[in-house]
């Protein structure tokens, strides 16, 4: 389980998105972004769990959360509430000068 969970927005749905390490990507692998309904990536992983195994679930649980947030940051979606994380924290971790959806 990460950390924490951030929640985005896009006006019409809220969406949570964990921040850190994916304990459920260790485990379940491709099952989390299918899911999520994250279908690019549902697919991405499929293949790559046929050609590497069960060592893409371990690989991608280092990344997979930080590539879900940015993923739906591209849809438009921004940040409602981020319980337990400063700004500065998630800009590093996402790698934004600019939070969206905040000053």
């Amino acid at each position: 389980m990460a950390f924490t969970t951030i929640y985005l927005t896009n006006g019409v749905e809220i969406k949570k998105a964990p921040v850190g390490f994916s304990w459920t990507m260790f485990c379940w692998g491709f099952f989390v972004p299918l899911f999520r309904q994250d279908w690019f990536w549902a697919i991405i992983l499929f293949i790559a769990a046929c050609l590497l195994g069960p060592i893409i679930g371990i690989i991608s649980a280092f990344f997979y959360n930080k590539v879900y947030i940015k993923h739906l940051v591209s849809k438009g979606y921004t940040i409602k509430d981020m319980p337990g994380v400063t700004d500065d924290y998630l800009k590093n971790y996402l790698g934004y000068i600019n939070l969206p959806g905040r000053i």
